[in-house]
């Protein structure tokens, strides 16, 4: 057998196969088809809008029901570690635009911008 045929046999094996579930990443060894995928996204969907309608109907608290929660592959670690960081570097952003944030630099323009105005109230004054 050579490589050709052998990445054609590991192509053609079905979804749900060991080999494809850790070629996709799965940690957990749950190995899910899009089938398995779909049905539990349209349980989660059906669940919410239950909720929704529960609340806004019977005025009640609806019955606690878990949502299904698909496995866990290794794309997703590393895309909550990108998400993590994007929203740290955000936040060191917005923050660097705080009042209570007063760099070096910019306390030497304050102080400059303070003397001309001492000045220009002296001139006037």
């Amino acid at each position: 057998m050579n490589w050709a045929e052998l990445r054609d046999l590991v192509t053609a094996l079905p979804e749900d196969s060991a080999t494809k579930a850790a070629l996709a990443g799965d940690i957990e060894g749950r190995r899910w088809d899009s089938a398995t995928f779909l049905a539990a996204a349209q349980y989660n969907a059906l669940l919410m809008i239950t909720r929704i309608l529960w609340t806004a109907h019977l005025k009640g608290k609806p019955p606690e029901l878990e949502p299904i929660q698909p496995p866990a592959l290794e794309a997703n670690e590393v895309d909550d570690a990108e998400r993590a960081e994007a929203q740290q570097y955000a936040e060191q952003y917005l923050n660097s635009f705080s009042p209570a944030t007063v760099r070096e630099d910019d306390q030497a323009e304050i102080d400059e911008w303070r003397a001309r105005i001492a000045e220009l109230e002296t001139a006037r004054g």
